[in-house]
């Protein structure tokens, strides 16, 4: 029987970087690697942090790709100055929000219930760039008993997306009100990005400040965000 990936095996064989730029194949461990990437929060937010990078430098040097081989630490780096760069005259421009946060999967429960069916087809519309509707059965879901946790984070980010930064502030709020969980410092920051959105650059520092030094990829958006918020005010 073949041993689980390790996030060790997922480093050294450079699978993030691999699957991110769609150059992972089955004979190179797809499966494996998507088997272990639904239940480790670590390897999640590097996907994450790696798809954002690229995107942002795509949108911004469509002709000269930063290669993502060089690694996500480096990566992390180029995060802080693509934030910067996107600077306005107004902290309320920090607020914007390009792509949603990626949906990976949870855990589902031996007995699925009703909610779950509801919190599943609401995260089929979220994955299909539907944030509308996404909220609309999120909101669903919550009322039918769903797991709050991810049922609210994700409202909040489909409340964004949907420029609704008001409605967001209150989910992503009530996230942060369910102490620690696996959302908790992505709903800082997102919380942050909320809060910037009604020009309020002080609590967004406040909620970016939450973010904590161990919250790795979360820690390194966080920290070039302030830093953007705190340059503009120089300004």
């Amino acid at each position: 029987m073949t041993q689980p990936l390790s996030c060790r095996d997922v480093a050294e064989r450079g699978l993030v970087e691999r699957y991110v730029a769609r150059r992972l194949s089955e004979a190179d461990g797809l499966s494996e690697f998507e088997a272990h990437l639904v239940g480790c929060r670590r390897c999640q937010e590097d996907v994450r942090l790696a798809m954002t990078v690229r995107t942002e430098l795509a949108a911004r040097r469509p002709r000269r790709l930063w290669p993502l081989w060089l690694g996500l630490a480096a990566a992390a780096g180029i995060a802080g100055v693509v934030v910067l760069r996107g600077k306005g005259p107004d902290v309320r421009t920090l607020g914007t929000v390009r792509d949603a946060p990626l949906y990976l999967g949870v855990a589902v429960r031996a007995a699925p219930t009703p909610a779950d069916s509801l919190f599943e087809r609401a995260m089929t519309a979220y994955t299909g760039g539907n944030y509308g509707a996404a909220a609309t059965e999120l909101a669903r879901a919550l009322a039918a008993g769903s797991d709050s946790a991810p049922a609210l984070f994700f409202l909040g980010a489909s409340e964004l997306m949907t420029g609704r930064p008001a409605a967001a502030a209150d989910a992503l709020r009530r996230v942060i009100a369910l102490g620690d969980t696996p959302y908790l410092p992505e709903a800082h920051y997102y919380f942050a990005k909320a809060l910037l959105h009604a020009g309020d650059g002080d609590a967004a520092l406040r909620e970016l400040g939450a973010v904590r030094s161990a919250d790795t990829v979360v820690a390194a958006s966080a920290t070039a965000l302030a830093d953007s918020i705190r340059r503009l005010r120089k300004r």
